[in-house]
């Protein structure tokens, strides 16, 4: 057994009421509530719209107005905004719902095809123009009050001048959506400049990816649907970006170099909307160019710098200006953590602004003209923590004074709203001065989980023989008895991009596992390598080896719960969704006499099946990584199974696609292995809304009825 050392949290959810008053968790409550009744009551909808002017969603649907010191002096509401609608012959609207704030007492809203302007000043509104009603992917610029959509699959821009499309694309060729399947950060296709003159947007040429099938049964007699689906080693598509300033006849492409299949990522313009900025990736991705180019000519300009990485480099932000545009920071793990650099527009390096063995989540923004920088980052392994770095990287105040995981919202001025949720806490929402200082709490709810009838929660830390930290959570039954021994339901992910356990009111858990534990299971989890927030080097270890070191760290973290006099270490099901059906198939065949039962959702079970840009980037092809492949396909470890597998997959699934459950199961056919399989028609790779009621009852039914030790 690997030696394990052991620090050990344990808290209590605590509340006035009496055992007798407090509510069971049912299912569908967990379900269903888990963003509702069963979440912290907190400021909502928080937006600064000047420097010293924040809105909140108010009572009922209207909006309310703060001053920076958190007094409220306005409330925003429906029924006049409506009555300006009706002025202006325009639909009537069911909540107010702003698209952008083109200044601190002005809003445009979307009613109907119609996009409006209200001024709340004056209770007076203007409509600017009519959008199509096919018109999808909706980006609104401040500057200019133009919007940017998608009909199908091209470009078109609405404004006070009409309307004007920007691209004409064949079959198979698409513009203005996000690209590379949403990986490397990227969300959307379309980006305005700062000041509304210009529009950025992705183009994708599919025509050379394998067609995929999906089943679909909707129809009568069913049908197959069609879509582009580029797998590990196979041909991926080729991306353009285009740039159109307004008043141009065409819109211009930037003269990216080949291969064609290479990646072009966090694209951005430069405040004057002369330049713009593209971090292109080799479709190895382990070397990096930020290139800039003329935003009205496409022609290339220079390569800023590059970043080279022996396994991966993954770029997932564009450069943030400051200085006018004369500087801009740039996130990078070049240091073995996620932190921002200071770069002159020209791509010299300044200096390292944010540094130490810990992360920067996020960038909230600049402060003090400039001269300070506010960031999220993780502090110990499941917290984070706000701090203020000085440009020049020399100094550095933390602002929370209690961990906690947050929320920041920074105005012009410096000033901050700050909301945290803990352990000992719903939520907490504060506001602070530009030099932190706290200003008035504004709200403060308690955790709503007291209310339930919710057990003990611990989040061990758990020491393995290398010296490697791994962050658990164990879940208990609410009439805990430390004279029992119960068995264990293991959910796990384990995969890039992922910290399952976090410091907030729930402790990153989901709902339903707290009503599973009052069934009488202790529900467990491991954060282990390959999850996010810990540095490259342990996300790195699972490189071209995937379902290898994650699953040690998951079997480390059995063997802690077997130290456990209250664990019965014959009875433990693993249960995980996506990377974590991967994860769960993988333990059950791989680690068979550890546990009874499992539930895959969704899982890759062949690697070759998966998509180019996340597959390739952790396992190389298959060509260069034929080894790393063939360990990792679940088809080779069929005949390890010894207890109960069940395997759910959504029927239109086109993340993880069907195939991956199909191909094990007829290895398991041909292994003569039993195993159970259920398909969600009309579901893609996950279960929604109240279907998903339906999904974790037999999730949790199907561990219960085979979670046994036989006599």
């Amino acid at each position: 057994m690997r030696r394990l050392s052991l620090f050990l949290i344990g808290f209590s959810l605590v509340s006035n009421l009496s055992a007798q008053d407090k509510k069971l968790l049912d299912l569908n409550t967990a379900i269903m509530e888990q963003f509702g009744d069963l979440y912290p009551d907190d400021l909502s909808g928080v937006e600064w719209i000047s420097g010293t002017e924040f809105i909140a969603r108010g009572e009922g649907k209207d909006i309310d107005v703060y001053s920076s010191k958190g007094k409220k002096t306005s409330s925003i509401t429906l029924d006049d905004l409506n009555a300006a609608l009706t002025k202006i012959e325009v639909d009537s609207l069911r909540s107010i719902r702003p698209q952008g704030w083109t200044s601190a007492s002005s809003f445009a809203a979307k009613s109907g095809n119609a996009i409006i302007e209200y001024n709340t000043k004056n209770k007076t509104a203007t409509k600017l123009y009519d959008l199509p009603t096919e018109a999808a992917n909706l980006t609104f610029s401040k500057a200019s009050k133009a919007m940017a959509y998608t009909i199908d699959r091209d470009v078109y821009i609405s404004s006070k001048d009409g309307q004007k499309r920007l691209t004409s694309l064949p079959e198979g060729v698409s513009a203005g959506i996000a690209i590379h399947r949403s990986e490397f950060g990227i969300v959307n296709g379309l980006f305005w400049s700062e000041k509304g003159d210009a529009l950025g947007f992705y183009q994708m040429d599919e025509t050379m990816v394998t067609d995929y099938p999906l089943a679909n049964y909707e129809s009568v007699p069913g049908k197959v649907d069609l879509i582009k689906y580029p797998m590990a080693g196979q041909n991926s598509h080729h991306a353009k970006v285009g740039v159109y300033h307004m008043g141009m006849e065409a819109p211009v492409y930037l003269q990216t170099t080949e291969p064609l299949d290479h990646y072009l990522t966090n694209f951005t313009f430069d405040p004057s909307s002369s330049i713009a900025y593209l971090a292109e990736l080799n479709r190895d991705q382990n070397r990096m160019m930020l290139n800039t180019y003329d935003a009205k000519t496409g022609a290339f300009l220079k390569t800023l710098f590059e970043e080279t990485d022996a396994e991966y480099v993954e770029p997932e932000h564009a450069p943030h200006f400051i200085k006018d545009g004369e500087e801009f920071l740039w996130f990078s793990e070049r240091d073995g953590f996620n932190h921002l650099y200071r770069y002159s527009k020209n791509g010299d390096l300044i200096n390292q602004v944010t540094s130490g063995k810990e992360a920067v989540k996020s960038l909230i923004g600049t402060m003090d003209g400039e001269k300070s920088v506010l960031v999220e980052m993780t502090t110990d392994l499941m917290a984070e923590k706000i701090v203020k770095f000085s440009l020049d990287g020399k100094t550095q105040k933390q602002i929370n004074e209690k961990p906690g995981s947050f929320s920041v919202y920074l105005s012009d001025d410096g000033n901050m709203i700050t909301k945290r949720q803990a352990r000992d806490i719903g939520s907490e929402v504060l506001i602070r001065n530009a030099s932190g200082k706290l200003i008035k709490t504004l709200k403060t709810s308690e955790n709503p989980l007291t209310e339930y009838q919710i057990g003990e929660v611990q989040t061990p830390v758990i020491t393995a023989d290398d010296g490697t930290l791994l962050q658990c959570r164990i879940i208990k039954p609410y009439e805990f008895d430390p004279k029992e021994e119960y068995p264990v339901l293991v959910y796990v992910y384990g995969g890039p991009h992922a910290q399952l356990i976090t410091e907030n009111y729930r402790y990153g858990a989901s709902m339903w596992m707290y009503h599973m534990a009052n069934r009488g299971y202790i529900v467990f989890t491991v954060d282990g390598r390959g999850s996010a927030n810990r540095g490259i080097e342990f996300e790195q270890a699972i490189f071209r080896n995937l379902g290898t070191v994650e699953l040690d760290d998951q079997i480390a973290g059995v063997k802690y719960l077997k130290t456990l006099n209250y664990v019965d270490g014959d009875r433990i099901a693993v249960h995980g969704w996506s990377y974590g059906g991967f994860m769960t198939t993988s333990l059950m065949l791989k680690h068979p006499d550890v546990f009874t039962v499992g539930v895959a959702g969704g899982p890759v079970t062949d690697w070759d099946l998966y998509e180019v840009m996340y597959g390739e980037r952790y396992m190389d092809t298959p060509e260069q990584n034929p080894a790393g492949y063939e360990a990792a396909d679940l088809k080779n470890h069929v005949s390890n199974l010894e207890g109960k597998l069940l395997l759910i997959h959504g029927l239109d699934d086109d993340v993880v696609v069907p195939q991956h459950s199909y191909t094990l199961i007829e290895a398991f056919v041909d292994a003569q292995k039993q195993v159970d399989f259920f398909v969600y028609p009309g579901h893609k790779h996950n279960v929604r809304g109240k279907d998903r009621v339906h999904l974790m009852t037999k999730v949790l039914d199907y561990v219960e009825m085979h979670n046994q030790v036989e006599e």
